[in-house]
């Protein structure tokens, strides 16, 4: 007799794939570490075909996870190409294209190949923490060995003031630096789709939340919400 596909055999099948052992397994979630980086590979199926899934790596900053947890932790979701190949990121994260397996039946070809192809280099996408950072400061996606991070528009504001909230977190001045660089530049700025609303005050905004969770000080990006801003000074 033949047993069905769970997610927790999905996730063991994957690890053989791709030739690592992970630090922990919770259902479909793997969890690889790396110092004070984890990246968790995820596995779901489509909340309204359940015919077929989709898989996702994330990584994250450990020290800063449970704090800035209610916002999605501190980190970068890594995209890769469908099974069609394409290969150009929008500002909304590709969905499930991979048939689930019958039971008894083996992965589809597409998904081992995509697993294998792009599961490492997803995985080992962020280097380190400066290199986070500059993964949350990036104006859009970046690509690397065929796969990106995924940095939609619409957040900017957001990954903006994480970058500034991580490297007081870690004393990373020249992180704080180019963060600071990047704020005056685009401070004066509109987010779309509001014309009246600046990219300092979404920041600002943003930084009032971050600091109120994390206990982390971010009161001069707060004052970026006045009508005569003083923008924070680089370190």
């Amino acid at each position: 007799m033949t047993r069905a596909w769970t997610m927790r055999k999905m996730a063991d099948e994957f690890a053989q794939l791709l030739g690592m052992a992970p630090a922990g397994v919770d259902g479909g979630n793997l969890t690889f570490a790396r110092g004070d980086l984890h990246s968790t590979l995820s596995i779901w199926k489509d909340r309204y075909d359940r015919a077929v899934f989709g898989w996702m790596v994330v990584t994250y900053d450990t020290a800063l996870r449970d704090r800035m947890n209610s916002f999605g932790g501190m980190s970068v979701r890594i995209g890769h190409p469908a099974p069609s190949g394409e290969a150009n990121p929008t500002n909304i994260p590709p969905g499930a294209c991979y048939p689930w397996p019958a039971s008894g039946s083996p992965l589809a070809r597409e998904a081992t190949a995509a697993v294998t192809e792009y599961g490492r280099p997803s995985l080992h996408f962020v280097r380190d923490r400066r290199d986070l950072g500059l993964l949350l400061l990036a104006d859009t996606h970046v690509h690397r060995d065929s796969v990106w991070s995924f940095a939609p528009t619409n957040n900017e504001p957001a990954r903006l003031a994480q970058a500034i909230l991580l490297a007081r977190h870690c004393g990373d001045q020249e992180l704080e630096r180019a963060a600071v660089a990047k704020l005056r530049k685009r401070g004066e700025g509109p987010v779309a789709p509001w014309p009246d609303y600046l990219f300092r005050q979404a920041v600002a905004d943003w930084a009032k939340q971050y600091s109120k969770a994390t206990g982390i000080d971010l009161s001069d990006l707060a004052k970026l919400k006045r009508k005569r801003p003083e923008y924070p000074e680089a370190p």
